[in-house]
């Protein structure tokens, strides 16, 4: 058995040095004092002094995952493989996600809504390109399909890929003086956005329309 001898703030004000027989041990947060009831002239032995080592790397863990959510916003996928590059455990990285979702500090649903709304609106990429990025990020299927569903109107998608075939057209009229070959060019454009056919082909046959009749 060993003895908390002392216990004292470290400098910054945020953390606590713990001394067992006069020896320095370790630093540990506010958190784990508490959670742990440490004091001094309390008696530990190895299976107490490992628990404290556990929760210090747990609070660890969490508090760091708050800095790096501090910074900018992370997916559920991208911050565990933040985490694991700083070799925390799979139990300390559960815990922490435990914990930001019920402070609300990671939220992959609200964050997908963001996504698809940015993308639709300053990228003009179309549904598919959108949630497939989305999928790379380890979101859900479903997440994803209510997000769009939700965030990313038909009208909307035709809109923007209106204005793509605009932004293009004559480039490819410069290549092509025959029609057919000019709406496989379109539409294999507006397909590497992610638009759906059905919205390609309506978006190119508007916009085509809409020339000849400028035209007349």
């Amino acid at each position: 058995m060993k003895k908390i001898t002392k216990i004292s703030m470290q400098q910054n004000g945020e953390r606590y040095n713990i001394f067992l027989d006069e020896a320095f041990f370790c630093g540990v947060t506010e958190d784990t004092l508490v959670k742990l009831r440490l004091k001094k002239g309390m008696e530990v032995d190895e299976a107490d002094l490992a628990e404290i080592i556990k929760e210090e790397n747990n609070n660890k863990c969490f508090n760091y995952a708050v800095f790096l959510l501090g910074k900018r916003n992370y997916f559920e996928k991208n911050l565990i493989e933040k985490l694991k590059q700083k070799e925390y455990d799979d139990e300390a990285i559960s815990l922490a996600l435990e914990k930001l979702y019920d402070y609300g500090y990671l939220d992959d649903r609200r964050l997908t809504e963001a996504f698809v709304r940015d993308k639709k609106k300053f990228s003009k990429k179309g549904p598919r390109y959108i949630a497939s990025v989305l999928k790379t990020k380890g979101v859900e299927a479903e997440v994803i399909r209510q997000a769009i569903e939700e965030n990313y109107q038909e009208d909307e998608a035709l809109t923007n890929c209106k204005g793509l075939v605009l932004k293009k057209l004559e480039y490819y009229k410069k290549k092509t003086d025959d029609t057919y070959t000019l709406k496989g060019k379109l539409y294999a454009f507006l397909a590497q956005r992610g638009y759906h056919s059905e919205v390609i082909k309506k978006a190119i046959d508007e916009v085509l329309r809409e020339q000849e009749a400028d035209e007349i």
